[in-house]
C-alpha cells in the first residue's frame, strides 16, 4: 500500500506533500466557486496543519469552522440574512472537512458531522425559496436529501438527480451542481444513498445493487408535480460514478445519465492500488499490511477504516470481498443518452474503466477527457468545477432540448 495516498486523484500539488491531504485541500478550495469557502480562511487553516498529521488537520479546520459559524450566527441575529446564508455555507465546508480524517470510533466524528449539517440547514432556510430538506422512504428507514427549485412556475421542469461518492454528503453536493442547475432552470435533487453522509449512523451501509436505492429516489422524484418525467437526469461522481452506471442499466425512467467517472468494477479499481504480489495473499495478510501501513502514514488507514464503517464491515479484507460484487454487467442494456467524463490526472485504471464503459455503450453517448490545460484534470474535475458544470448542463440542454439559462 502506498504510504502517501490511498487513491490517485491528481498529478498536481497545491499545498501539502501528503497526496490525500493535498487532494482534500483542493476539494475545499473548489467550494469557493459557489461561496462554500474563502481563499484566506483556507490558507490560514492550512498554515496551522502539520503535513500528514490528521489531528492537526482536525484542530485547524475546527477552529476556523467555529469562528466562521459564530460570525454567521451574529449576522443572523442582527437580521442580515444574506450574510448569514453565505457565512453558514463556509462554516459547513470547514466542519465537514474537519471530520475527513477522524476515525469512525472517534465520537468527534458524529459531533462534527452534526455541526456541519446544522450549518448547512441554517443556510438553507435563508435562500428564497428555501432549500427543501427531504426524506425518501427506503426499507423502513429513509434517505436524506435536498430539493432545489430551478423554476417557480407550475409547469413541469427538467430535473437532475445527483449522487455523490464515498466521501461526500447530500449537503456538499450543493457545491457541485446546486446553483449551477438552478441558474439554468433545472430542479436539482441531491440525496445520500446507503453508506453516504450520515446514513451509517442510522444503520444504512453501502450496497452493490445501487439500482435498488436509486429506484426509491426516482419513485420519490416522480411524485413531485414540478418534475418532468420525460426530462429526468442522473449524475454521479467518484463512487457515485459506479452507482449511476449500474443503476441506469435497470432504471428506464432515467432519460439521461452522466458519470465522472464511470466505474464498472470496484474491486478491480481497488486492487490496482495494491502491489501485484499481494493480489493472491490471504485476507489476514492484507489486514495485517493495512495496519503496518499505518505506522508510516495514518491517513490511508483511516480512509480504509471509514470505508469499512460505511460498508458495515470490520476489516479491509471484508470490504474487498464486498467490492467483488460491485460490477456493471449490463452496459449494453443502457438505453438513455450517456455522458462519460474523466480527468487525465486520475489513475490509469480509472481511465481504462471509463473507456471500457464508453466503448460498450450502445446508446447515444459522449466522452470527455479533461486535461491539465483545461485546469480540470483532477478527480471529478475538483480543480475546475465550473467547467464540469458547463459541460454537464450544456449536454443535458441538448439531450432534453431545453433552453432556460439566466
Amino acid at each position: 500500500m502506498n504510504k502517501e495516498k490511498l487513491w490517485q486523484r491528481s498529478r498536481q500539488k497545491i499545498r501539502f506533500q501528503n497526496e490525500d491531504m493535498d487532494s482534500y485541500f483542493a476539494w475545499i478550495l473548489a467550494h469557493q466557486s459557489e461561496g462554500g469557502s474563502a481563499f484566506g480562511e483556507c490558507f490560514y487553516a492550512a498554515s496551522q496543519v502539520q503535513d500528514g498529521d490528521p489531528e492537526s488537520w482536525y484542530a485547524a479546520w475546527t477552529e476556523v469552522a467555529g469562528r466562521v459559524e459564530n460570525l454567521a450566527t451574529q449576522a443572523l441575529g442582527k437580521g442580515h440574512a444574506v450574510s448569514a446564508r453565505e457565512t453558514y455555507l463556509r462554516a459547513f465546508t470547514y466542519h465537514q472537512m474537519a471530520a475527513i480524517f477522524l476515525r469512525p470510533s472517534d465520537p468527534r466524528l458524529r459531533e462534527t458531522w452534526q455541526k456541519a449539517q446544522r450549518c448547512f440547514r441554517q443556510a438553507a432556510v435563508q435562500f428564497s425559496p428555501p432549500i427543501e430538506p427531504i426524506q425518501i422512504p427506503f426499507e423502513g428507514k429513509s434517505l436524506p436529501g435536498y430539493f432545489l427549485r430551478g423554476d417557480f412556475g407550475t409547469r413541469k421542469t427538467p430535473t437532475l438527480i445527483m449522487i455523490g461518492g464515498g466521501e461526500t454528503c447530500a449537503e456538499e453536493l450543493y457545491f457541485w451542481v446546486g446553483p449551477a442547475g438552478v441558474r439554468r432552470g433545472y430542479h436539482v435533487l441531491m440525496v445520500d444513498l446507503p453508506g453516504q453522509g450520515g446514513t451509517p449512523f442510522d444503520g444504512l451501509f453501502f450496497r452493490t445493487d445501487s439500482e435498488v436505492p436509486i429506484k426509491a429516489v426516482v419513485d420519490y422524484a416522480l411524485t413531485r408535480p414540478e418534475v418532468d418525467p420525460e426530462r429526468l437526469g442522473l449524475f454521479g461522481i467518484s463512487g457515485g460514478g459506479y452507482m449511476v452506471s449500474r443503476a441506469v442499466s435497470f432504471e428506464k425512467r432515467i432519460k439521461a445519465c452522466a458519470a465522472s467517472a464511470p466505474i464498472i468494477d470496484v474491486h478491480r479499481l481497488a486492487m490496482a492500488e495494491v502491489p501485484p504480489a499481494l493480489h493472491k495473499a490471504p485476507p489476514f495478510v492484507r489486514d495485517t499490511l493495512v495496519k503496518l501501513a499505518g505506522l508510516q502514514s495514518p491517513l490511508p488507514v483511516i480512509a480504509m477504516e471509514k470505508f469499512c464503517w460505511q460498508a458495515g464491515v470490520s476489516r479491509a479484507s471484508e470490504a474487498l470481498e464486498l467490492a467483488r460484487k460491485a460490477r456493471v454487467e449490463r452496459i449494453d442494456a443502457i438505453a438513455c443518452p450517456v455522458l462519460c467524463m474523466v480527468g487525465e490526472g486520475e489513475s490509469e485504471e480509472q481511465m481504462a474503466q471509463a473507456r471500457e464503459f464508453y466503448s460498450a455503450l450502445k446508446c447515444p453517448k459522449e466522452f470527455r477527457i479533461f486535461t491539465a490545460a483545461d485546469g480540470a484534470d483532477a478527480h471529478c474535475q475538483i480543480n475546475n468545477p465550473n467547467l464540469m458544470q458547463q459541460v454537464l448542463f450544456d449536454w443535458l440542454d441538448e439531450v432534453f432540448g431545453y433552453r432556460k439559462a439566466g
